[in-house]
């Protein structure tokens, strides 16, 4: 199978995950009070902090030792060991310590559920293991499809308890007999590769456990590193305020999935690109190819982040009811985070080898979260954590780009075309007047999105022909993924 269509399959099975958190994100806002709410997103969060922030790179190691060892079925065996006495070590420690955890969030309920913690933690710390394992030993076609059921079992297993009417915790164990089988379908699989293995390969190379380490542990403190950085400031949150309150600020502290996924589907379509044009010392090159992609991020990103800032005040409350109008802030100003989302810079990073650099800035941004979080959040409540998270990621990606500016002994003025940013940013606010304007008037909240949808996106096409942003061969590669009819827009 050729590296774009193994690239579109799994992209496609991942968009799926995101798009069902977020269909059920919708429900459960809406089915759950908000304290049940924010208890409920509390489980979660611990849950995929300890998943993934303690498993010493094992996992994405797998890519690296399973084409390479000599003995492969020794390495899976030994791999599926080590990740199942993390799974007992990790949950058993979460456990143990759910008093403490309660403290931490100030949510007394958590203490409570410490039985489905445990079980959570338990039985998904194996899945992690499944997709590395999966693409690896080239059963693309069969990971998508399973990854599609699990997908799609993971959302039953939530919207089916919420239908029938069933309480909060009764989903949560909805969930971890769902993922109680999917554990096991993990088994399976793991065990299946292992002993299609029948000998040793010639050429393979013998792998200590030290080897195994060495190269993984870098890898699992950078991602320790990054996961705490996504929920430094939910953690924060949880500390200051009510149960209550960290639903406002969960359902308001939210990127729309298609956003990110297109954004990583281009991240991704570029990577190998960085790294032959890196190889081969062609640094032009790579500004090019970077100037090319932030102008196409920039015409995407742009017109999405205006849109949704302007039409939050009627998006948020319809989509989550009208319990969470008090998110619509929080949600404004976390979606301004959008306006330097517009580069690949951790990409770039990777493709040139400067993971290290990574780690270090991405520690940085943990830091400045949680200070800035602390200190934004007594000025001003609660709008100051997404504040302190904007600030966050501007720090950090102003961090990159001197890392790469340095690296590549380039000027920032040489890094982006500015001029094509300007202008993506002014047509984006120019087509924002029609939808402030259609406030004005009252009628169903749906068919009033609808029409400022519709208004914002013809406004936005019409000045992009007239006020060109995009280079004739970006243009050329937009259209390549549009359909035949539609073409003509740009």
């Amino acid at each position: 199978m050729k590296f774009s269509a193994q690239l579109l399959i799994t992209t496609l099975s991942k968009s799926t995950t995101h798009i069902s958190i977020f269909i059920l994100s919708i429900i459960l806002s809406r089915y759950f009070t908000k304290d049940d709410y924010g208890t409920y997103l509390h489980v979660q969060m611990i849950a995929n902090i300890s998943i993934w922030a303690f498993l010493l790179g094992i996992p994405h190691g797998i890519y690296y030792f399973l084409p390479r060892a000599e003995s492969q079925r020794n390495y899976v065996l030994t791999t599926l060991a080590m990740i199942g006495s993390i799974a007992v070590i990790v949950s058993s420690v979460v456990f143990y310590n759910s008093a403490s955890l309660s403290d931490l969030l100030t949510n007394p309920r958590i203490n409570d559920l410490s039985c489905i913690l445990l079980c959570l933690v338990l039985v998904q710390i194996p899945l992690t293991v499944f997709e590395p394992l999966m693409l690896t030993a080239r059963r693309v076609k069969e990971f998508a499809g399973i990854e599609l059921f699990f997908n799609v079992s993971f959302f039953a297993a939530v919207a089916i308890p919420v239908f029938l009417d069933h309480a909060m915790v009764e989903i949560l164990w909805w969930l971890v007999g769902v993922y109680s089988i999917h554990s096991v379908i993990v088994l399976y699989y793991t065990l299946l590769i292992a002993y299609s293995y029948k000998s040793p390969q010639k050429e393979g190379d013998k792998f200590a456990l030290k080897d195994q380490i060495k190269y993984t542990l870098p890898i699992g403190l950078s991602m320790n590193v990054m996961e705490m950085s996504r929920y430094v400031d939910k953690i924060v949150v949880s500390n200051q305020s009510s149960p209550e309150e960290y639903a406002l600020y969960a359902r308001g502290a939210m990127e729309i999935p298609v956003i990110g996924i297109i954004a990583n589907t281009l991240d991704n379509l570029l990577m190998p690109s960085f790294v032959q044009a890196y190889k081969d010392k062609k640094i032009d090159e790579i500004i090019l190819i970077w100037h090319a992609s932030i102008r196409l991020m920039a015409a995407f990103i742009y017109p999405c982040c205006l849109f949704l800032i302007c039409s939050a005040p009627l998006l948020i409350p319809a989509i989550f009811s009208e319990k969470y109008i008090g998110s619509v802030i929080i949600f404004q100003i976390y979606t301004l985070g959008l306006i330097s989302r517009i580069s690949t810079f951790d990409i770039i990073m990777r493709a040139i080898g400067r993971t290290k650099d990574i780690f270090w800035i991405t520690l940085l941004a943990v830091f400045t979260n949680l200070v800035l979080t602390l200190v934004l959040m007594k000025l001003w409540g609660l709008i100051g954590a997404p504040i302190a998270t904007v600030l966050t990621m501007l720090v950090m990606r102003l961090c990159y780009l001197k890392a790469i500016t340095s690296l590549f002994n380039i000027k920032i003025n040489d890094v982006f075309p500015w001029n094509s940013i300007f202008k993506s940013l002014v047509i984006s606010c120019i087509s924002s007047i029609p939808v402030l304007l259609l406030y004005q008037f009252s009628f169903n909240v749906w068919v009033q999105l609808l029409v400022m949808g519709v208004s914002f996106s013809l406004c936005y096409l019409l000045l992009l022909n007239v006020i060109t942003s995009l280079t004739n061969q970006d243009k050329d590669s937009i259209r390549e993924f549009l359909p035949r009819r539609i073409k003509w827009i740009l």
